[in-house]
């Protein structure tokens, strides 16, 4: 028989009778050395040389699996739960739900509309399975439609936004913490993203392994879905973990959802999770993951040919605790980065691409804090000066032991003739405080783009509650100072000192942020990113979105108001700026028109070159002006956003125009474009910029696709062009091929500056 949601109190979670001695740990100055009595062999992890700082990171790595062994409980899980059901023999996941297994499994149809209409009945039924065995986690879902030929399956790339798709999104809670889980997210068209949950952040960097398929047919469509244990860390001593699961109907614009369906919460709360129980006796093995992985390179424009072996390494040495270890690391595959001139006096903000760095790179997250000043940004590693620098080794050390939470990351460079020698490490500690909270200690040695030495030290406190204020409120404060060689300091070292905090409360339809920090102008994190030190920082917003009962084709209207100050040490302010208000209307199909006011201030204490031969002069300039545009809905298979500002800039007027369209036809096809225009007129010159992209995207299946992008700016004066192509002609073992050019551009010809292809082989093995 057929057991359908119920409404229960939750099971309480076994304790686990392990003694707090199953884990010794060994420490020495060089090297920690993790053994359990429970498992053959052991791993060493040698952490570079023996200093001080290096003893430190294996003292705490060690302290937080020693006490591994201590007893924690889940706290209490309100709300939706269901029993899952064991299996002898798993069904065969082709996406047909036709084994006669799933008749007996569990099913989950009680789903809340959220969008349009917050706690309506959904418009179509939708059902859910779930079985599992040692081994693998299974899921089912039926999407009904009365409609099927409007049912929208166009995107089937890994790792996209999936955003044009109907859609299903399901999470996990493994160690029932109600903070951290697990996201999953399958389109209609057979494409798959995943990222970890980190309290109020998902990071969609992650990449497990497991597989999805699913059918579109006369009732709707199918999703079948497995996820092998291997692929997760979870409490085995937990039995009932966290779960939600929500749908999402494209041509509708409709969302519904199991537990708690409601638009002040999320299916990424953790907290507001429902439950699955009875999960018991799983199994990951022995916890050994090999990568070993082969690159070819060939320099066409030279002829030169090379092949770089190289493996990375991952040890499970708890369930809950995972070692990895690269080794000649190559990252011929990261996606390359988007092409931008850069119209301020500050650096621009990249982000990391490169998968052994984004991989639980959510544990080294600080205070919050989205971008400046980060005591820890790891693109600062192998890449120094704009330049890439090889990666001899590198090792990471990630997971929790009751409250606990850890990371700990050091990298070996190769040897340079300018840098010298340079061993780069990172430490993070948090630990859980009430329901949702944290505290934690940041810590940072190195000095990737300098001779000397610099080390950071930082502290933080993350408060969440989930039912404050009417809504959800997160809240962090934090501090940070550095420290330089004497060697290598430049100028002064009187105010290494960073702090600041952030204020965020999202109660629909009421939202309101605010951020405030204090950069010295000392504080050098030689492995972070600062954009602008020396400084005072107040940035704050605050929204307010209506939605008519009886709107016809308004969905909602919405309408905020925003600005931020940067000021020095003494209060003086250097560059504000305001959005009077912005106001944003949205369509029932999911289009959106957008009008807002715009004031700044910008006082320049020397002069400013802002490109070749245009220098703005010092001064105090206020200016105003508005934007304007419109952004087309993700369910059409042509979309276009578009919009267009003009204001005051410096001494002089400035006009931004950008519009961008993507062209998806099937899912077989993605062509897109994105053209920048700057037109910029000052009292000391006048220019414009241009930056144009292009990508066309074939994928063939969910598990092959070509991948090309071409972008120009008329600055440099120059064009990259990189295609890739991805076959995974099974889980975990995959083949890239990467080609590579740069061109000189002038009087509409290409020259051609570099030419390579890289062809890269990876596998995986688990055991």
């Amino acid at each position: 028989m057929r057991t359908r949601t119920t409404r229960h109190k939750p099971s309480k979670p076994t304790k686990d009778s392990t003694p707090a001695s199953r884990y010794a740990a060994i420490t020495t100055l060089g090297v920690l050395s993790l053994r359990t009595p429970n498992q053959a062999g052991a791993i060493s992890l040698t952490l570079a040389r023996a200093n001080q700082w290096r003893s430190a990171l294996a003292l705490a790595c060690a302290t937080a699996v020693v006490a591994a062994a201590q007893d924690t409980t889940a706290p209490a899980r309100p709300g939706l739960s269901l029993g899952a059901a064991l299996v002898e023999h798993p069904p065969t996941i082709d996406g047909l739900l036709d084994d006669t297994t799933w008749q007996d499994a569990p099913i989950i149809d009680a789903f809340t509309q959220i969008n349009p209409i917050d706690g309506d009945p959904p418009s179509e039924r939708t059902e859910v399975r779930l079985l599992y065995d040692a081994d693998t986690l299974y899921l089912g879902v039926r999407c009904f439609d009365s409609d099927p030929d409007l049912i929208v399956a166009r995107s089937m790339a890994r790792d996209a936004s999936h955003d044009s798709d109907d859609r299903i999104t399901f999470t996990l809670d493994t160690f029932a913490d109600r903070r951290n889980g697990y996201i999953f997210v399958v389109s209609a068209a057979g494409g798959k993203r995943d990222g970890l949950i980190e309290s109020t952040r998902t990071r969609w960097e992650w990449d497990g392994l497991w597989t999805a398929k699913t059918r579109v047919d006369d009732l709707g469509w199918t999703a079948e879905i497995a996820i092998p244990m291997k692929t997760l860390s979870f409490d085995g001593t937990v039995t009932a973990w966290g779960f939600n699961i929500e749908r999402f109907i494209r041509r509708k614009n409709e969302s519904v959802r199991w537990a708690t369906p409601t638009r002040n919460s999320g299916v990424a709360v953790m907290n507001d999770a429902g439950e699955i129980r009875d999960l018991a006796n799983l199994a990951q093995g022995v916890g050994l993951t090999i990568k070993p992985f082969l690159t070819a390179k060939a320099d066409l424009s030279s002829g030169d040919l090379k092949f770089e072996p190289g493996i990375d390494i991952f040890y499970k040495i708890t369930p809950s605790t995972t070692a990895a270890l690269t080794i000649n690391t190559d990252f011929a595959e990261a996606e390359v980065d988007q092409r931008r001139v850069n119209l301020t006096r500050f650096p621009l903000f990249f982000p990391e691409k490169r998968a052994f760095f984004l991989e639980d790179s959510g544990i080294f997250e600080f205070g919050g804090i989205n971008q400046s000043p980060r005591p820890f940004f790891s693109r600062r590693i192998g890449i120094v000066r704009g330049q890439q620098q090889d990666i001899l080794a590198g090792m990471r050390v990630t997971g929790r032991s009751g409250g606990l939470r850890f990371g700990v990351l050091d990298v070996q460079m190769k040897d340079s003739p300018d840098l010298g020698k340079k061993n780069l490490g990172v430490l993070r500690l948090k630990h859980d405080v009430g329901d949702e909270s944290s505290i934690g200690l940041v810590a940072t040695n190195g000095a990737p783009g300098n001779r000397g030495n610099n080390q950071l030290l930082g502290f933080d406190y993350n408060y969440v509650n989930s039912d404050a204020l009417g809504g959800r409120v997160a809240a962090d404060i934090w501090a940070m100072a550095t420290h330089d060689d004497p060697a290598d300091t430049q100028g002064e070292n009187d105010n290494p000192y960073a702090y600041g905090g952030r204020f965020s409360w999202n109660a629909d339809p009421w939202s309101l942020f605010v951020f405030a920090a204090e950069v010295g102008k000392d504080f050098r994190p030689r492995l972070g990113f600062v954009q602008r030190p020396g400084t005072r920082e107040l940035a704050s917003r605050g929204s307010y979105t209506w939605r008519p009962e009886d709107g016809g084709w308004i969905r909602s209207i919405g309408t905020s108001f925003g600005g931020s100050a940067f000021t020095t040490l003494g209060s003086e302010i250097q560059s504000a700026s305001f959005d009077l208000p912005r106001v944003t209307l949205t369509t029932d199909p999911g289009d959106s028109f957008f009008v807002v006011a715009l004031a700044d201030r910008e006082k320049l204490d020397n002069p400013f070159e802002i490109v070749d031969g245009v220098t703005i002069p010092t001064g105090t300039y206020d200016n105003a002006g508005w934007r304007a545009g419109f952004a087309t809905s993700n369910a059409r298979w042509i979309t276009v956003q578009s919009n267009y500002s003009q204001r005051g800039f410096y001494n002089g007027t400035r006009k931004d125009t950008f519009v961008s369209a993507t062209f998806r036809p099937t899912a077989a096809l993605a062509i897109s474009g994105e053209y920048f225009l700057n037109e910029i007129d000052l009292d000391t010159g006048d220019f414009t910029v241009r930056t144009a992209r292009t990508r066309a995207i074939f994928q063939f299946s969910p598990e092959l696709s070509w991948d090309t992008t071409l972008q120009w700016d008329n600055q440099s004066d120059q064009a990259g062009l990189n295609s890739r192509v991805r076959y995974e002609f099974r889980p975990g073992q995959e083949v890239f091929i990467v080609y590579n050019e740069g061109f000189n551009v002038e009087d509409n010809q290409f020259e051609s500056l570099n030419r390579g292809v890289t062809v890269k082989l990876g596998l995986t093995f688990r055991f």
